[in-house]
């Protein structure tokens, strides 16, 4: 390609980023909140970095996500650390560092259309390099996941870099010197190595290339050496995280998640439109930092002992091959859905999603911004362009089959589909570029069937969504309100903090109108109502409202697997009764497990405002009961537990319960208040008092501990 060309597709991705970051970071609306903000795995990367910045973060098993990614973070803030967060604080504003990544990226974005430019003007003509090339520059999804902590635009450019060399190898011709040739296969391997501890999928990548150097095929010629290399590179990029498995006894390669994100992907039933996107393994519980401890908890439930990591992988595919096996129709039309989001228009919803955000940016909310033209095309084109004789494009084809079989196994998200973006840029710009020859040499009629066919396929994308291309808006007004209670929470001043409170009670409201089933929109609700500081007097008995509901969607879910729609708009006596009739019913097989830890949060919400009244103080009992049966080691719920024993008129149960709640950790004003009270009652009279000292060096001259502690002294005269 020309230096104009590669010139002139820099300068328009970097002036597009110029003007498109700082409009999506100062906006005012629920996008802003989300830009300006970690979550989701951004969050667990921050965490993890953080930790090896720190003290090198030991683990006691093998990885589960891929380490490179956080490894580099951690290494960026030992030179520029961010400022400590509070113990489980949730939402992480962005800060000096996180700005540092953003730049960074921005220019990793700018390579990666120069790459693409130049993959396609290799692959086929200068003229589709420069389509392809234009196509990356003004691309929404890719500057989108570019302003995101994660590991999608590193990942996506050693994809692109990898691609090259590879086509290198294929191409060179067989009297080139063995140096130059074996350079290009050992790099080759070190940049798959270290694409496989950014991205796993890229050893289904490294496969394939072996498999090109090893196997005949066409007019390529074997090149048992170079895939020699090219294996050697890689195993010695990966080895710093195999040495680290194998120390801890655990023979694992690189990571060891495949298992469970299969079966993540690949859920139990017969609706094939289930597991497509992500959904974690319990419900209310899609931060990264659970997924790990929720995939090994399952494992080592069934298996009744202890596994490392490679056998907790194996028991989750074990659990995947079964349920391929019961359900064969399912699973393949489970598998073609997933194929079509390679293809179709629409970003999956992730927890920030581009359709939601790109309403900041509305100069990029264009079909020639995203994949509702190029998808269409691509697909076309992976049909209609050459298949023999073409290093080029089997190389092309190759990184594309890599995406679509990880999709297929996995699920679907934005940001996985984006490793297949350069391909599918090359191909659609492939497409075009043939049409023009088609033209001149007078095959009319093939470039009507082709230009209708390539109409109908984008018509088809945009009137026929796919089951999850409903758009994720539910999801993102969830994520921006849980933005907005933390800035509530972290006010200063009570004018500020209500109207940050509301703002996401109005936000977390939105998202449940959208998807009235969404869990995460319904707890978000509950929290936000429920909002309380020293300058912040809660919505109580709106959130006590929306916290039965959120109680019978998981009880539904629990016992029957379904939510119950036409009851959960219904009126607040009604959502009660229902509730409750779903207590006594059996939970249905992986019931318990899906929906235990989200119904025991709602369960003590309820309980929580259920004071008065021996039959409302039983029901609370009921309610803390089921939640610590879901969640037995919860110390919260066994502190609330204590109180309403106590309210019943059971001391002795509720010294127990608080007891337990100190075995865990627990150690508050309000638990040795309390608990200091309760051995008042039973006579217990030094104990309290040293229940009462210990509340007081946690709060000093507290008046209300300051007057038991006077009674339990004066009970000892």
């Amino acid at each position: 390609m020309s230096r104009r060309s590669l010139l002139l597709i820099a300068l328009l991705a970097a002036v597009l980023r110029l003007v498109s970051v700082p409009a999506l970071m100062h906006d005012e609306g629920p996008a802003g909140a989300l830009a300006t903000h970690l979550l989701g795995d951004e969050r667990a990367y921050d965490r993890w970095a953080r930790e090896l910045a720190a003290d090198g973060s030991p683990r006691e098993r093998a990885f589960y996500q891929a380490p490179l990614f956080p490894w580099l973070l951690g290494q960026l803030y030992r030179a520029l650390p961010p400022t400590a967060l509070e113990p489980d604080q949730a939402v992480i504003p962005r800060e000096t560092p996180h700005s540092v990544v953003l730049v960074t990226q921005s220019l990793l974005g700018v390579a990666t259309a120069l790459l693409t430019a130049l993959l396609g003007a290799r692959v086929l003509t200068r003229r589709a390099g420069l389509m392809a090339g234009l196509m990356a520059a003004v691309s929404g999804p890719l500057l989108f996941h570019e302003t995101m902590l994660l590991k999608a635009s590193l990942s996506l450019l050693v994809f692109l870099g990898a691609l090259h060399l590879w086509l290198d190898l294929l191409e060179a011709p067989t009297d080139r010197a063995a140096r130059p040739l074996a350079r290009r296969g050992l790099a080759l391997g070190l940049l798959l190595g270290l694409g496989v501890l950014l991205r796993g999928n890229l050893l289904l990548l490294l496969l394939l290339v072996l498999a090109s150097l090893l196997l005949p095929w066409g007019a390529v010629v074997r090149r048992p050496a170079a895939a020699a290399l090219v294996l050697a590179g890689a195993l010695l990029a990966i080895s710093p995280a195999s040495i680290h498995n194998l120390a801890l006894g655990d023979p694992v390669l690189s990571t060891y998640q495949a298992g469970s994100n299969a079966a993540i992907g690949n859920p139990p039933g017969d609706d094939p439109s289930q597991g497509i996107i992500y959904t974690p393994l319990r419900a209310g519980r899609g931060d990264a930092w659970f997924e790990e401890v929720d995939a090994v908890e399952l494992a080592q439930q069934a298996a009744g002992r202890e596994l490392n990591g490679r056998e907790v992988s194996a028991w989750w595919w074990g659990e995947v091959r079964a349920r391929w096996a019961e359900q064969p129709v399912t699973a393949l039309q489970r598998a073609c859905l997933k194929l079509a989001h390679l293809f179709h228009g629409a970003e999956v919803a992730d927890v920030k999603d581009w359709a939601f955000v790109r309403q900041a940016v509305p100069w990029l909310a264009t079909p020639l911004s995203d994949f509702t033209l190029w998808g269409p095309l691509a697909l076309l084109g992976l049909v209609l362009l050459p298949w023999r004789a073409r290093p080029g494009l089997v190389v092309l084809r190759g990184g594309l089959g890599v995406v679509a079989l990880t999709l297929a196994i996995f699920y679907v998200m934005g940001r996985y589909r984006l490793t297949a973006a350069p391909c599918l840029w090359v191909l659609a710009a492939g497409l075009l570029d043939r049409w023009p020859g088609l033209w001149s040499e007078g095959r009319r009629a093939r470039l009507g069937a082709e230009a209708a066919a390539g109409a109908l396929l984008v018509t088809l994308g945009l009137v026929l969504p796919l089951p999850s291309a409903a758009g994720g808006d539910h999801v993102s007004y969830s994520n921006a309100a849980s933005v907005l209670r933390y800035e509530a929470l972290s006010a200063d001043e009570p004018g500020a903090a209500r109207r940050a409170r509301d703002r996401a009670v109005d936000w977390a409201r939105r998202s449940v109108e959208i998807a009235p089933a969404f869990p995460g929109g319904r707890r978000m609700l509950v929290l936000s109502l429920g909002c309380s500081s020293p300058l912040l007097t809660p919505r109580s008995d709106e959130a006590w409202d929306a916290a039965w509901r959120l109680a019978l969607l998981m009880e539904s879910l629990r016992a029957v697997g379904e939510p119950p729609r036409d009851v959960l708009a219904a009126p607040l006596d009604a959502v009660q009764a229902a509730t409750q009739r779903l207590m006594d019913l059996p939970s249905r097989p992986g019931g318990d497990a899906l929906a235990g830890p989200l119904l025991a949060f709602a369960e003590r919400a309820v309980a929580q405002e259920l004071r008065s009244g021996s039959e409302q103080l039983e029901l609370a009992l009921r309610l803390v009961d089921q939640a610590l049966k879901f969640d037995p080691d919860e110390p919260l719920a066994h502190v609330q537990r204590g109180l309403v024993l106590k309210r019943l008129g059971r001391p002795e149960q509720a010294a127990q319960a608080y007891r337990r709640a100190q075995d865990l950790g627990q150690d508050t004003l309000e638990l040795h208040n309390n608990l200091g009270n309760v051995l008042l009652e039973l006579g217990q009279h030094q104990a309290a008092e040293a229940s009462f000292l210990r509340a007081l060096e946690l709060q000093p001259e507290h008046p209300v501990v300051l007057r038991n502690l006077e009674r339990a002294r004066a009970a000892q005269e």
